[in-house]
């Protein structure tokens, strides 16, 4: 972009930093004892990173390090990154369930940016509940807003063969209840299940979010797949923090992105991934922050697309396939070239959702399924009513019993 258009943004960080009187002083003096100069207060655009980093989360326990390639990204673009933590809700340790702080962790989202002086945010998420707070606090702000995921581990490995993160441990238990193997071998399988960083490497809450806010537009194509700990992931942390401040030239907020046709294509998605249930309150709680009306029936966009994404639960193979396949780019290619993507559909490197994956290429058919041998012929959520859910239940057909289809 060329630095006379980028000068017609007013910034809202002026209204901190960008006066000659007693309050202008005492935010930039007060700023200053970190060591920042002067010039950086003169019309550079602030980007909040806004970082779930915790010990206590695991998936998102290498965040220190991407955060720094999102900050590197920011400077070479010529803004100020400054880093704030928000509440980490981890699934994998905190009782009875993160579920319970997600909207505690949003209004923390919402207060830190709201607050404070910043033109643009990224968002740094990754267990499962931190990607659905995040997106919904940074909505009710409405600023230009990108997201970073930290990806999923590395296959667990165990006797030769992948295990998944989460259904290794369901199912070695049940082999030791029943006596087909010893406590000795049960415990041995704890090391081969989480070897590395990340977050769960089956399509689980956070791989099926991570894959709904790339839908969405709200990240650059192929953040929601690849692995935490492969080189790409930073450098997709590093373009995603050259990119915010971009956005913050253009104006390119929330509102503009989060509309109505993503939220479609995002259920179309979820679909076609064989995503989680916890997507339909997810999306319908973002979409409220947003202001775009998403109800239980609007599920019924995705009934008819195919579940392509050939992934546990639903069928046999983990994350790192799926990125090496292809990602979620070759998944919304063939969506689109069907009818089932909304492609004029506005992402976060200003293009629409189309121009990002069209020319995307399947490396795999068996990891990501063609349209005419899908895993499941009829993938979307189903939206169940009747005397025992008279406000509605959902069903995921990708993972279900076949006896379960009909009752």
């Amino acid at each position: 972009m060329a630095q006379d258009e980028k000068k017609k943004v007013q910034l809202r960080s002026a209204s901190w930093f960008g006066t000659n009187d007693k309050n202008g002083f005492m935010y930039r003096s007060w700023m200053k004892n970190q060591g920042i100069p002067d010039h950086h207060f003169q019309g550079k655009p602030v980007i909040g990173v806004c970082n779930t980093w915790s010990e206590l989360t695991p998936c998102n326990a290498h965040f220190r390090q991407i955060a720094e390639r999102v900050k590197n990204g920011i400077r070479e673009a010529g803004g100020i990154p400054v880093e704030f933590p928000v509440f980490s809700n981890g699934e994998s340790n905190l009782r009875p369930t993160a579920m319970l702080t997600r909207n505690l962790a949003a209004m923390d989202t919402e207060e830190a940016i709201r607050g404070n002086p910043i033109d643009g945010v990224v968002l740094l998420v990754g267990c499962d509940k931190t990607t659905p707070a995040l997106l919904m606090g940074a909505a009710s702000c409405d600023l230009p807003t990108i997201v970073v995921t930290g990806g999923p581990m590395l296959n667990g490995k165990h006797h030769g063969k992948d295990v998944g993160s989460g259904t290794l441990v369901w199912q070695a238990h049940e082999e030791y209840k029943a006596g087909r193997i010893t406590l000795e071998q049960f415990m041995d399988m704890e090391a081969s299940m989480s070897r590395s960083a990340g977050t769960c490497n089956t399509m689980g809450t956070a791989s099926t979010m991570a894959c709904m806010a790339e839908s969405l537009g709200t990240s650059l194509p192929h953040n929601a797949a690849i692995p935490a700990v492969d080189s790409r992931r930073y450098v997709l942390a590093h373009l995603s923090g050259m990119r915010i401040v971009d956005m913050v030239h253009e104006d390119l907020k929330l509102s503009k992105i989060l509309t109505k046709d993503a939220f479609i294509n995002a259920i179309r998605t979820n679909a076609a991934i064989g995503g989680s249930t916890n997507a339909v309150i997810h999306l319908k709680a973002i979409a409220g922050r947003i202001g775009v009306d998403l109800s239980l029936d609007d599920w019924s966009h995705g009934k008819g697309v195919p579940t392509l994404v050939n992934l546990q639960p639903s069928g046999k193979y983990l994350m790192e396939e799926f990125y090496y396949s292809g990602g979620l780019p070759a998944v919304l290619r063939r969506l689109g070239e069907n009818g089932m993507l909304n492609n004029d559909a506005l992402t976060a490197n200003g293009k629409s959702i189309w121009e990002n994956v069209k020319d995307s290429e399947c490396y795999n058919d068996d990891v990501i399924r063609p349209m005419d041998n899908p895993l499941v012929a009829s993938g979307g959520i189903c939206i169940l009513r009747g005397n025992l859910a008279p406000r509605g239940a959902v069903l995921k057909p990708s993972a279900a019993s076949p006896h379960l289809l009909k009752h």
